[in-house]
């Protein structure tokens, strides 16, 4: 089997899954800010400089790009959180990510690499909602292996949710909805919460949130939300930011209770996932299907 490489380029750095001779290797790139195309092949080489990886021998690529596809399936059409990705078309991309054209790409959301990944690793036989918090927050539904759908398309991007005021004012997110989902618990939105509490560490944050803190609010409303259209037996978060939560689980678990619809499984588990390369992970798995 030829070495394959899973690519994630997140809202602020680069994940990379080196797969070789049955042993898995991963590297992170720098941090960046609303980084251009030529930003993006930097963090990507860097990553891979990192591993000391030869990609002039046979290997295949996944990457995971956030944002909407176009209808053609070739280019990402509108990316929120990395804008200079609209337009870029894939195999062009993946060409100057990597230096040369792979013999085999493919391109895939976060989100569904990430449920991926998790759902080959941890086994689950029941229906799962993975949910992954970084920069944006996305989900992803499995009964067993097999991913729920609605009509042709996924299911939706959850960090859009309509929270409904949670603070004094209303939060504008950067695409200029309000008060949505990622107007509280996506990256930027702990940023600029963070800037103002001078903290300097995102997980140290969230570990340190009151429980009516508007953040942790949100959480537990967003997980409510899942549970009423859903129904899943076992939630699990991931992501940069969304491990954050795991320190907080039990008391999560007692606001996700607090007012949850009747409809929802009695018996069910919130999990976290394991680390921050389930999507890159994800990403190189992919390519044997």
């Amino acid at each position: 089997m030829n070495a394959r490489l899973g690519i994630d380029v997140g809202g602020s750095s680069v994940k990379i899954c080196y797969i070789a001779n049955g042993q898995s290797h991963f590297a992170q790139s720098s941090q960046y800010v609303n980084p251009s195309r030529a930003e993006i092949v930097q963090a990507v080489q860097e990553a891979i400089h990192i591993l000391q990886i030869d990609l002039s021998k046979d290997c295949s690529v996944g990457l995971c790009l956030p944002g909407k596809q176009s209808a053609d399936k070739k280019m990402i059409e509108n990316s929120i959180n990395i804008p200079s990705l609209n337009g870029w078309v894939f195999e062009d991309a993946i060409i100057e990510l990597i230096g040369n054209k792979p013999i085999h790409y493919q391109v895939v959301s976060d989100i569904d690499a990430t449920g991926k990944d998790l759902i080959r690793n941890q086994k689950y036989v029941d229906r799962t909602a993975v949910i992954a918090i970084g920069t944006g927050v996305g989900l992803v539904v499995f009964d067993r292996d097999q991913r729920v759908e609605i009509g042709i398309r996924g299911i939706g991007h959850l960090g859009m949710l309509d929270m409904g005021p949670l603070s004094e004012s209303d939060i504008v997110a950067p695409d200029g909805s309000i008060n949505i989902l990622e107007s509280y618990i996506g990256a930027r939105a702990i940023e600029q919460r963070m800037a103002k509490d001078c903290a300097t560490n995102a997980w140290e944050f969230i570990n340190k949130l009151s429980s009516d803190d508007p953040i942790m609010i949100a959480f537990a409303r967003m997980i409510r939300n899942v549970h009423a259209i859903y129904v899943p037996d076992r939630v699990v978060v991931t992501g940069g930011i969304g491990l954050g939560f795991k320190s907080r689980c039990n008391e999560l678990k007692s606001l996700i209770h607090d007012g949850l619809t009747s409809v929802a499984n009695p018996d069910w588990e919130l999990d976290f996932g394991e680390s921050m390369y389930h999507a890159a992970s994800g990403a190189a798995m992919l390519l044997d299907e």
